[in-house]
C-alpha cells in the first residue's frame, strides 16, 4: 500500500456484527446500491411523494459526482461539473450538499456502509469459513468490474487522501478487517482453519492481496478474463487455493513456523 495512503486499522476483537442473516451469493451481493436519505412519512407510513423524488434527486447527484470524480479525479472536479453530469442548474447541488468534500464524504460513507452490510451477511451467515473467504473473494474481487467508477474513486480519491485518515473512517475501513478476522477465527476454532496462523495476520494478508489485485485492474495492469456474472470462477478459486492452500488444516509445512536453532523461543 502506498506510504501516502490512510493507515491500516488495527484488528482487534470482533463486537457484535452489524447485519445477520444468510451468507450472500458474490453476484448478488456486489450490486447493492447506496441507502438513501431518510424520508419524511406519510399518513399512510411511506415516504411522501416529495421526499421521494428529493432521495433520487440526491442520488442521482451522488451517481453524477463518482462519474466525475472517476474521469478528472477529485481536485480536478468542479462542483458545476457535477451538476452538468448530472443535468441539473448548478444551484441546485448546493440544495443538497454544501461541497465537493461533503459529496466525496458521503459517497464514501454511504457506499461503503452498505458494502459492509453485505460482508457481515457472509461472515455471519452459515457454512465453513472456507466458503465464506470464497463469497467475500469474489466480492472483493469482482467490485471494480461491476462498479468501476466508485472502485476508482475508493481507491485513488478516498483511499489516497488525506481527509480520510481521520479516525472515524479508519474505524469504518476496519470493520471490513474485523469481519475477515471473525470468519478466520472461527474458522480456526472449529478446527478447519491451522490454529498455528495469527488470524489478524492471515487476515491482513487476504484483504492485502485481494486489494493489490483490484488495484492493478484500477491502473489497467491485468484484467479478469471471466464473464461479468460469474460466481466461481478461475480467478476467485486460483485467489482460494493459494491462501487456504497454507491455511487450511493439516497443510501447512511441519516445523515451518518453529523458531531456528538456537534462537529466541
Amino acid at each position: 500500500m502506498s506510504a501516502s495512503r490512510a493507515p491500516l486499522p488495527h484488528v482487534g476483537d470482533a463486537g457484535p456484527a452489524g447485519g445477520a442473516g444468510s451468507a450472500a451469493p458474490a453476484t448478488a451481493s456486489a450490486r447493492v446500491a447506496a441507502p438513501e436519505a431518510p424520508a419524511p412519512a406519510s399518513a399512510e407510513g411511506g415516504p411522501t411523494p416529495a421526499a421521494s423524488a428529493r432521495g433520487a434527486k440526491r442520488e442521482h447527484i451522488l451517481e453524477a459526482a463518482i462519474r466525475v470524480f472517476a474521469r478528472r479525479g477529485y481536485h480536478g472536479a468542479r462542483v458545476s461539473d457535477i451538476a452538468a453530469e448530472a443535468d441539473i442548474a448548478y444551484g441546485l447541488v448546493y440544495h443538497y450538499f454544501k461541497n465537493k468534500e461533503e459529496i466525496l464524504r458521503t459517497i464514501f460513507e454511504e457506499r461503503w456502509n452498505a458494502f459492509l452490510r453485505v460482508v457481515d451477511q457472509i461472515a455471519e451467515g452459515p457454512g465453513p469459513a472456507a466458503d465464506k473467504l470464497h463469497a467475500l473473494a469474489g466480492l472483493i474481487l469482482y467490485a471494480y468490474r461491476r462498479r468501476p467508477d466508485w472502485v476508482k474513486v475508493l481507491v485513488f480519491e478516498i483511499q489516497r487522501s488525506s481527509r480520510f485518515s481521520e479516525p472515524e473512517q479508519i474505524r469504518a475501513v476496519g470493520r471490513l478487517f474485523q469481519s475477515v478476522a471473525r470468519v478466520i477465527r472461527a474458522g480456526q476454532e472449529a478446527g478447519e482453519l491451522r490454529a498455528d496462523i495469527d488470524a489478524q495476520l492471515a487476515c491482513l494478508a487476504f484483504i492485502g492481496a485481494l486489494e493489490t489485485m483490484i488495484t492493478s485492474q484500477v491502473l489497467g495492469h491485468t484484467r479478469l478474463p471471466e464473464s461479468p456474472e460469474a460466481t466461481d470462477d478461475r480467478s476467485v478459486a486460483a485467489v482460494m487455493e493459494l491462501f487456504l492452500g497454507g491455511l487450511q488444516a493439516g497443510r501447512g509445512a511441519p516445523g515451518l513456523l518453529d523458531p531456528p536453532a538456537g534462537g529466541p523461543r
